[in-house]
């Protein structure tokens, strides 16, 4: 039987680097997706052979499908758990008097880094996971945790 596999994001600090701790001490292969390259780099050569480091901005779904398939691809045909641990507290205030207009003279597009990157992501990688998990090789299926902080309120 093979190792199992988890993909977890924001992987190059906090929550998301204890947990990829944990997961090696437990003998997981862990994929570690996070936006900052030379830390996530720096980690997983530090942590060795049971980590595989992949730059990923998980706001835009392409690079999140592209993580998915390199970790199933990488796992050996298999994805046991998904931890969408990523996450950012951007604010734009909705109420500001003074917007930033365009050159048309209109308030210029709200930033909704926070809800891409906070909301849709961890749909979208809900959405992908299923798909992996249920072409697993030894056991359909898996777990999925997702994790905020306060500023994810």
């Amino acid at each position: 039987m093979s190792k199992p596999v988890a993909i977890i994001t924001g992987a190059a600090s906090g929550i998301g680097l204890a947990l990829t701790k944990h997961l090696i001490s437990k003998d997981w292969l862990v994929i570690m997706a996070d936006i900052n390259t030379k830390l996530g780099t720096e980690l997983s050569a530090e942590l060795g052979s049971s980590t595989l480091f992949v730059t990923t901005n998980v706001a835009f779904y392409s690079q999140q499908a592209q993580l998915f398939s390199k970790a199933f691809e990488w796992g050996g045909g298999r994805l046991d758990f998904f931890a969408a641990n990523a996450g950012v507290a951007k604010t734009q205030d909705l109420y500001e008097e003074n917007e930033a207009l365009d050159e048309n003279g209109v308030p210029k597009e709200l930033d909704l880094t926070t809800l891409k990157v906070d909301l849709d992501a961890v749909v979208q990688g809900i959405w992908l996971f299923k798909y992996f998990a249920r072409k697993n090789k030894e056991k359909k299926g898996g777990k999925v945790v997702i994790t905020s902080s306060m500023g994810g309120l």
